[in-house]
């Protein structure tokens, strides 16, 4: 038997690519819907993203974005090292925070960190970052060795067959010592080139690991022009347009 799950990630407050995802995703029939975190930030709309996958009533775990916003932290937990990445970083946070509703807020204070399912005999384990660390970066270019701490014996052992997180923006399926990592990508602000929305269609059944790394079409330039609009830089729109390609100062 094969369970067809829809897992995505990284919305950052992008309405428009939000809709297009969740319209794709409820015309495909998967057995079950994921959210892995970090609604708000970069662009303008971070209580109408909320309402969205609150509509669609998907399990959600807290994202750096979230706890940063929802707790009222001093900064996203980025940690970007370019001077201009964290600028940038700052100004997007404190908008986002200063535009994030009261109750919005209280409802992502009670986001979990992880979930854990069983699925096919195989065991589950959605996060945000690492299975250490919300904030932690498991980028495309780790090393077998760095993800090899993750796997039965490492010293932070997630105790899972599956991995599946986001936080990088960078979709990829590696499998480490039977261990399958698996990135889902990013719906609203993609680093990869590749504009559109994005999210991680995994199959599991008894005998395999599956994943596709599904695109969606959205207006981009209607995402762009709203958060110009709301007085975010200009910067985050050409952002949008290059797939994360642009360059930083």
């Amino acid at each position: 038997m094969k369970t067809r799950l829809a897992i995505f990630s990284d919305i950052h407050a992008n309405l428009p690519a939000t809709q297009a995802v969740r319209a794709h995703i409820e015309s495909a029939g998967y057995d079950a819907v994921y959210c892995l975190g970090d609604l708000g930030g970069y662009a303008s709309q971070p209580n109408e993203v909320q309402d969205e996958v609150m509509a669609m009533g998907c399990p959600t775990i807290l994202g750096n974005y979230d706890e940063g916003v929802g707790f009222e932290k001093e900064n996203c937990g980025c940690h970007y090292v370019k001077p201009f990445d964290i600028e940038m970083s700052n100004v997007s946070f404190l908008w986002t925070r200063e535009h994030t509703a009261p109750e919005r807020k209280a409802w992502l204070r009670e986001l979990p960190r992880e979930i854990r399912l069983v699925v096919n005999g195989l065991r589950v384990l959605l996060c945000h970052g690492s299975p250490r660390e919300t904030t932690e970066y498991l980028f495309e270019n780790r090393s077998d060795g760095y993800l090899r701490q993750f796997t039965s014996g490492g010293k932070a052992d997630a105790q899972a067959d599956v991995i599946v997180f986001g936080h990088t923006h960078v979709p990829f399926h590696r499998e480490v010592d039977g261990v399958h990592f698996i990135n889902t990508g990013s719906v609203g602000r993609p680093k990869d080139g590749d504009a559109r929305a994005g999210y991680c269609a995994l199959t599991l059944d008894a005998e395999s690991v599956t994943s596709e790394q599904i695109r969606v079409d959205y207006d981009v330039e209607l995402a762009c022009s709203r958060l110009v609009e709301a007085g975010l830089p200009e910067y985050f729109a050409e952002y949008l347009r290059t797939g994360g390609q642009v360059a930083s100062k």
